[in-house]
Order: structure tokens, then sequence, then C-alpha cells
């Protein structure tokens, strides 16, 4: 029986790798048989699992018996003609809870020589009040670049700020600015998207960009154009930091993490 998550890991994997918006299932179905996730049959069992709609993103835009399109299974669903817009993006919600409040993002934390960039969705209500990036104690950040650095983590945040600098690490969040009632992604309204292709090109030695959570992922892929970052730059999504994403333990988000470091 086929392991659906793996086959929509996989392929995320596929777009990732090869910096591509969509793909066929002919393409993407020998990439699937040579992991082992699909038998070698020219992409014959993939489009039964695409009519049965087990794969996320996927569509026929020219209709029943034309080609599929297989997007990342983060993108937002939207046309695949849409361009992605590439700076200060405004996307304007029809419903607007009365009780939200604007939330302002936190300044982006980089500097010449950095080479990783974390992006979040936007900070949460404690980093906001503190002004400090991965500031609620629930969250694992901190564990996660503890882990992979083998490294302990300093309390003060001046001092952490230090160790993000050592090991070339910028952080910011795709989101500039959104209405919300709580620190939950889900809550989000109202939003606009940070110049990120403009970060890029301050910061010439950013090689990979690491997308913290199912949102900031979507976000990304739906409202920056991957094509246009430099060709190097390697986009990888990530499970979220949050103590909220109980879909991995915290060993296993360090094991998905640890692919940011790969050359």
């Amino acid at each position: 029986m086929a392991n659906i998550n793996r086959i929509i890991y996989l392929i995320d994997e596929y777009l990732e790798s090869n910096r591509l918006n969509h793909v066929g299932p002919s393409e993407v179905a020998a990439y699937l048989a040579k992991n082992g996730a699909l038998p070698s049959d020219g992409g014959k069992t993939l489009r039964k699992h695409l009519r049965d709609g087990k794969i996320p993103n996927a569509e026929q835009p020219g209709g029943k018996k034309q080609s599929w399109y297989i997007r990342h299974s983060n993108c937002k669903k939207t046309s695949l003609s849409t361009p992605a817009h590439t700076s200060e993006t405004e996307v304007i919600m029809t419903k607007v809870l009365t009780s939200s409040v604007v939330t302002e993002g936190l300044a982006p934390i980089a500097d010449s020589e950095s080479e990783f960039l974390i992006l979040g969705t936007l900070p949460g209500k404690v980093s906001l009040e503190t002004q400090c990036y991965y500031a609620n104690q629930g969250n694992q950040f901190w564990k996660i670049m503890s882990s992979l650095f083998d490294e302990s983590i300093p309390l003060a945040y001046e001092d952490r700020l230090r160790f993000l600098e050592k090991h070339h690490i910028a952080l910011w969040d795709v989101l500039k600015s959104a209405e919300r009632i709580s620190s939950l992604d889900s809550d989000i309204k109202n939003l606009t998207i940070n110049d990120i292709l403009g970060f890029i090109s301050k910061h010439p030695n950013i090689r990979v960009i690491g997308l913290n959570g199912d949102k900031a992922s979507t976000y990304f892929r739906t409202y920056i154009n991957i094509d246009e970052l430099p060709k190097h730059i390697r986009v990888v999504s990530l499970p979220s930091s949050s103590s909220t994403n109980t879909h991995f333990t915290l060993d296993a988000k360090i094991d998905r993490w640890e692919t940011i470091l790969k050359q």
C-alpha cells in the first residue's frame, strides 16, 4: 500500500531541489520510483492517486484528460497563471474580525556574512512585547539551534544574537504586518508581505532559505516568485518550531531542520 505522506514529501522535495513551481506526473514519477515510493510504471500509479484526489495542489487546467500539474503541498491554491508578487504585496481578505489588531513584525536580524535565512510567519505576542525573536519559552527554535550546532544556547538575547551571527544565521518573517486576534498563524487576516527579494539582493551570501512552518511556506510560495531568486539559493520547507506543532516530535523536527545545513 502506498504511503501517501511519503509521496507528497518526495514531490515537495523534488520541486524544491529543482526550483520548480509545478511538475508533471511522468517527470516526478521517476523520482518517486527511484526513492521506492511508487513502482516504476511511467506514472500510472501516480495518476491514479491524482484522479482519486490524494495528492494536494494538483489540477488539470485544461480539463479532464488533459495534463496534470502538481505544485508544492504548501502552495496556496491559486490559478497557475497568477503571477507571484515580489515585494510589499498587500492581500485584502473579505472578512475581518472587529476585535483583531494590526501586528507589525520585527526588523530582520542579519549581517553581511549571513548564509542561512530562517523565515517565520509573523512574531507572536511574547516576541512582539519583548522585541525578541522566538521569545515564547514554548517555542522550540532555540532548542533546535542548540542541537544543530551542538552548543548550549545563552540566556541573554544579545548573546543569542551573537550565537546566530557566529553560525551565519539570519532571522526574519514572510509577513510584514497583519491583523490577528492571537499568536496563532491561523488567525491572520489582511496581510502585507516583506520584501524578501530586496533583502536577498542586499545579502548576497544567503544560500539557504528555511521556511519555519506550513503557513510561512504557504505565504512564501504563494507571494514570492521563486524564479526571481538567485539560482544558488535552496528553499527548504521546515516543520514549525512552535510547540503547538504536535505532528512532529522535537527529535523529528531536529532531523528535518538539519537539511538546512546540507551543501
